[in-house]
């Protein structure tokens, strides 16, 4: 009798939630893959995001996670842009090797990166890396960071997503926790020990190509390119489909 398929567990960006990524989550259910996809606490629209940070998301993650992992049911995670920060800290302690030095079934079996903050170095953070400042596209609004108009203007829009797609993005966008940006990162994409790809989106205008590839060398990721900007699935059926080739594709090694 075959293994059961692999839980894809798929994280959201900064701003996004789960909604924004049905074009990866669907057809992947339709394969036949189990997606675990909740909302991060640190991303929403009320009091209850403040404070919250990577860890926090990685908490919700793995409490949606756990009972598949107790099944004996293995994992790959997914993260992408911001989310790549929990898919890194979602594998401490809940690898396939490490749960079975537990006397534990099941466990995560692989890490994706989708053009993600894969962060190589421990204490840095996503505003670090900014040097500091919050680009145009988001302000500072008591606990949260909030976008600004300019963050859906034709100057700033990845134009590779059509126009209604661009439109119904917008009305689902929340804010995103003000610590969840500026928390150092204690466990780090190095840190990760199961294999690990980066898929490079070439195009990518809110995090470069070049940056990708500097992120997944220094984590020893396997590199996998896709003409595309900071959204493939959004970009079209084709792009959506691409993505969920490479994730079927290291579920299934």
């Amino acid at each position: 009798m075959s293994s059961p398929k692999p839980v894809i567990v798929l994280i959201h960006g900064a701003f996004f939630s789960p909604v924004h990524y049905r074009n990866l989550i669907e057809p992947l259910r339709a394969k036949g893959y189990p997606v675990v996809s909740p909302p991060m606490p640190s991303t929403g629209l009320d009091d209850t995001v403040a404070g919250k940070t990577y860890v926090d998301d990685a908490k919700r993650l793995l409490e949606g996670l756990t009972p598949f992992l107790d099944e004996g049911r293995e994992a790959v995670v997914v993260g992408h842009s911001q989310g790549g920060i929990a898919a890194s800290a979602l594998t401490e302690g809940q690898t396939v090797e490490e749960r079975k030095a537990k006397g534990l079934k099941g466990g995560i079996k692989a890490v994706i990166y989708l053009t993600a903050l894969a962060i190589p170095e421990k204490g840095a953070s996503l505003m670090g890396l900014l040097g500091g400042t919050p680009p145009p596209i988001y302000r500072v609004e008591g606990p949260f960071y909030v976008l600004t108009e300019y963050a859906m203007s034709p100057e700033s829009n990845d134009m590779r997503i059509p126009k209604d797609e661009q439109i119904a993005v917008s009305k689902a966008l929340v804010h995103q926790s003000k610590a969840s940006l500026e928390a150092p990162v204690q466990f780090t994409a190095v840190d990760v020990t199961v294999p690990k790809t980066y898929i490079v989106c070439t195009e990518d205008p809110n995090l470069p190509a070049s940056l990708q590839e500097s992120m997944a060398q220094a984590a020893a990721c396997k590199i996998v390119k896709v003409e595309a900007g900071h959204f493939p699935f959004l970009e079209s059926t084709e792009k959506a489909n691409e993505v969920v080739d490479i994730i079927v594709d290291v579920a299934g090694q």
